[in-house]
């Protein structure tokens, strides 16, 4: 890469706490996701980052003391070479910095070349390997990827919210498919004490939560599908989003909703959401595998949401995260990710080529339909197995 003159001071933060000031400046003048915000990447590093031994790599860039980009990346150091990635992108959806909107509007690629070359020499890193980044972004194309960005193995999953529910579910919804829905949602409410809604009270949070874990788990043991909540440190993380654990500076701060469907005495589903900036993120949810089961909770949990989401005058836009599910297909639209990969040194190359070729075993997995229904049944397996022993 070459480097271009920079009318911009750039400065790596290894705190934080440091970053917080700059962090709060751009909360309601930026460009932004949940996954990047101070409270989700606190809360990350807290807990799942100490334990994996992460350092923190904040790159905040300044223009005439005003902050106008925050960079969160993160050190990885060990194995073949030092690596900066996204901070906490192991447990977020999409990574795209914070900017400042006319920033962000007007940077260009040799700009944004000047920025990495400047943060790498700060930390010393052997390479970039940044993933999970839109291809589009608030009305431009990213302006991270290059003609060297490579395709995610997954999209999210987006779309933008009409004015009223019912129009919505008659254009993403057969008749029948619609007649389905609702004739379960009745089966639901049949069975009494049926209520759908963001838990409030800490109890009530700590009661959804307890569900969500349960259920994940239950789940992971009988389908044998991964479940990224079932170490205690993980569990710690979402506590500490939920406001049920106080975070490093001593507050419980709520920043994440738990939506839940109940009925007949119990939790059936549940869904971890956030509300940001006129978007609902829809992050992770659950199901209990029960007498419930064949009236889909867990769709009737959703269709509440986006219901609620349609009547709601602050929200214009659904964002069923990352991964595809018939679910997320039958209601929004698949948006691209990119991941970018810049080597610096000798040792960057070469963990260039691993990944890289790690990434094209893996998408070749996941496309196939030979390969990737045998993977899950093999995982099915495994987990009978591991359940009778």
């Amino acid at each position: 890469m070459t480097s271009a003159p920079c009318p911009w001071r750039l400065t790596v933060l290894n705190s934080l706490s440091e970053a917080l000031p700059y962090w709060q400046h751009l909360r309601t003048a930026g460009c932004r996701n949940p996954y990047q915000s101070s409270e989700w990447l606190s809360s990350w590093f807290e807990t799942i980052g100490k334990e994996r031994k992460i350092e923190v790599a904040i790159a905040v860039v300044q223009i005439e003391e005003k902050p106008v980009a925050i960079l969160p990346f993160a050190l990885e150091r060990g194995g073949l070479a030092n690596t900066l990635t996204f901070l906490g992108h192991q447990n977020g959806n999409q990574n795209t910095g914070l900017w400042d909107p006319s920033f962000y509007c007007e940077v260009t690629k040799t700009q944004i070349e000047d920025i990495l070359q400047n943060v790498q020499k700060q930390t010393d890193a052997d390479v970039f390997s940044l993933s999970n980044i839109p291809e589009h972004w608030h009305g431009r194309p990213h302006p991270f990827l290059s003609a060297a960005a490579t395709q995610s193995p997954s999209p999210i999953f987006v779309q933008d919210l009409p004015e009223t529910f019912d129009t919505f579910f008659r254009e993403t919804h057969s008749k029948s498919s619609r007649k389905n829905l609702l004739r379960k949602q009745r089966h639901l409410q049949a069975t009494g004490d049926y209520r759908v809604g963001k838990a409030v009270e800490p109890d009530e949070i700590n009661r959804a939560f307890r569900a969500f874990l349960d259920q994940r788990e239950k789940r992971a043991g009988e389908a044998g599908i991964p479940n990224a909540f079932s170490n205690p440190v993980a569990q710690d993380f979402l506590a500490q989003l939920l406001g049920l654990k106080p975070s490093a500076s001593g507050e419980a701060t709520k920043s994440m909703d738990i939506w839940f469907l109940e009925t007949g005495g119990a939790i059936r589903a549940t869904y971890l959401c956030v509300e940001q900036d006129s978007t609902l993120y829809a992050y992770s949810n659950s199901v209990a595998h029960d007498d419930m089961l064949p009236n889909s909770p867990g769709l009737v949990l959703i269709k509440e949401i986006i219901e609620y989401a349609c009547g709601s005058p602050q929200i214009e836009v659904l964002d069923l995260g990352l991964g595809e599910e018939r679910y997320k297909t039958a209601w929004t639209k698949a948006v691209p990710l990119k991941d970018l990969a810049l080597a610096f040194t000798w040792k960057g190359i070469l963990r260039q080529k691993q990944d890289a070729l790690r990434l094209r075993i893996k998408t070749g997995i996941r496309n196939s339909d030979a390969l990737w229904p045998l993977v899950r049944r093999l995982r099915k397996l495994k987990a009978g197995l591991g359940n009778r022993g």
